[in-house]
């Protein structure tokens, strides 16, 4: 096998968990991309901001110890976490992005939090998962008409469940 073969072959790629400041993460992210641009030794596949986890941004490396020296250089990041390597499928979740009608289901009671109907309250008749839709009926009117909105337009506000 050629040397550069056997070079690349002992290359293993990290994911490894960065403390930063927190709110900064997107800021520190991206700071942290335009040195491993400009710095070719520094090589960062790929970075991981996730809104779910205040604090923490999650950076893929060949090189530990030069992603340690550019973390120092970054007036956000903090360090890297005592943990190592990060396995796939521990952050995997964070990945796949949260259906918004996943938590909702018929006959909740819902606010409206977006377009002419804000601040209405409804109640959810029919569920489209597939176009991630809902049907409601808005409470107040005197004719109940029902209305498809987009999921993430509506907060629930009484679960189904509640009422029994």
């Amino acid at each position: 096998m050629p040397d550069d073969l056997e070079d690349i072959a002992e290359e293993k790629t990290l994911i490894l968990a960065i403390k930063t400041q927190v709110g900064k993460e997107q800021n520190c992210a991206d700071l942290l991309n335009s040195r491993a641009e400009k710095q070719k030794d520094l090589d960062i596949p790929s970075i991981l901001v996730t809104p779910e986890l205040r604090g923490y941004i999650f950076v893929e490396t060949t090189d530990p110890e030069r992603l340690n020296q550019v973390i120092k250089t970054i007036s956000y990041a903090r360090e890297i976490l005592d943990g190592g390597d990060i396995p796939i499928d521990q952050i995997e979740h964070f990945l796949t992005p949260a259906s918004s009608v996943a938590k909702i289901t018929e006959g909740d009671t819902v606010e409206m939090v977006a377009g002419p109907f804000r601040g209405e309250k409804a109640k959810i008749t029919h569920i489209d998962y597939s176009k991630e839709e809902i049907t409601v009926e808005l409470l107040d009117s005197m004719v109940p008409i029902p209305i498809t909105v987009r999921g993430e337009q509506v907060r629930v506000i009484k679960r189904k469940e509640d009422d029994e």
